[in-house]
């Protein structure tokens, strides 16, 4: 029976993506330790993701350029990524994502939410995982033309404003992100800054309340949607604010403003609806007990990152409890 380092040891074994999506292995085998769950279910999720999910992992070739297969280049950053990890820590390769630009969004927020993951149960392994996923396939979002805004709900409004209705035929989360980057449209639109949020900021309208601002929109924009997108900006805004925590200033207003960039692409490749006032039901006889125990059994990757990451915010706002029952199927729309 293998404990969840153990386990994370032998993620390394499978590749970037799986079958039909990305491997989420190693962020589950956290959220259900955390939740509580023992080595035996641990190690049951791990069998079923092996057997029905994971690829083998590429060989790495020696070369990163970014015109390398993807998963090569993949093996070959995670391995240089390692040792680096383990000399230096995390942060100064981080640094680099940041300095260059590189989106949150990018991997559709994996890389982010797998990093998070990682710096909670201090597997450097998977920090430099998470890090390799993030420069593999790069997102990159142009700076914004529009005019300032004040908040997020101010740019939110201008989205929908503006771009209420954007389509793609694209069916990948990250397709629909790189056609959108390409848009002269959201370019014009998407505001330069927002002059509520100072990136030396840390009181009232610094960064870490837009992350709580952006945590009830994402909330209130999965109860109303239930979009697939959406569910990922709920788990990556815990993510972003776990990294944030760890991080000083000016790189933390950087990391801020490529986040809210990249929320903002997420937002439009949804549709950019309007953002009614949800009607959120009243839980009843529901208790967090029976939500984590469902999600713990359950084999639903997305299923149970996102009820850890409402579980672990349950002492912010009831809501988390109404969208947690409702992923494990003990409560309807209301």
């Amino acid at each position: 029976m293998m404990s969840l380092h153990n386990l994370l040891d032998a993620n390394q074994q499978f590749a970037l993506n799986g079958r039909g999506t990305t491997n989420h292995c190693p962020m589950a085998l956290h959220a259900l330790a955390e939740m509580g769950a023992d080595e035996a279910r641990l190690n049951d999720f791990f069998a079923y993701w092996q057997r029905d999910k994971a690829l083998p992992a590429s060989p790495g070739s020696g070369l990163t350029d970014e015109g390398q297969d993807p998963e090569a280049r993949f093996s070959q950053l995670r391995a240089d990524f390692s040792s680096k990890v383990a000399r230096e820590g995390w942060q100064p390769l981080f640094t680099q994502i940041v300095a260059q630009g590189i989106s949150p969004a990018s991997g559709a927020f994996h890389p982010m939410i797998r990093l998070a993951c990682a710096i909670e149960n201090g597997h450097q392994g998977e920090q430099a995982a998470a890090l390799a996923a993030w420069h593999c396939k790069p997102l990159h979002l142009a700076q914004g033309l529009g005019a300032p805004c004040p908040d997020l709900p101010a740019l939110l409004a201008r989205l929908h404003e503006a771009l209420g209705g954007w389509h793609s035929d694209q069916g990948w989360i990250t397709a629909r992100l790189r056609q959108l980057a390409e848009s002269p449209a959201f370019v014009q639109t998407l505001p330069r800054d927002l002059t509520g949020v100072p990136p030396l900021t840390e009181g009232k309208c610094g960064p870490g309340n837009l992350l709580r601002i952006l945590a009830e929109l994402a909330l209130a924009l999965y109860w109303q949607t239930r979009d697939f997108t959406v569910l990922h900006l709920v788990t990556g805004t815990r993510a972003a604010t776990i990294i944030s925590a760890q991080l000083g200033e000016p790189l933390r207003g950087e990391f801020i403003r490529l986040l809210w960039q990249g929320v903002a692409a997420a937002y439009v490749t949804v549709g950019a609806p309007s953002l009614n006032g949800p009607h959120w039901p009243a839980p009843g006889d529901i208790h967090w007990q029976q939500v984590v125990a469902l999600a713990i059994n359950s084999n639903d990757d997305h299923c149970i990152k996102l009820v850890h990451a409402c579980w672990r915010e349950r002492a912010v706002s009831r809501h988390y409890l109404a969208v947690a029952a409702r992923e494990v199927g003990l409560l309807g729309n209301g």
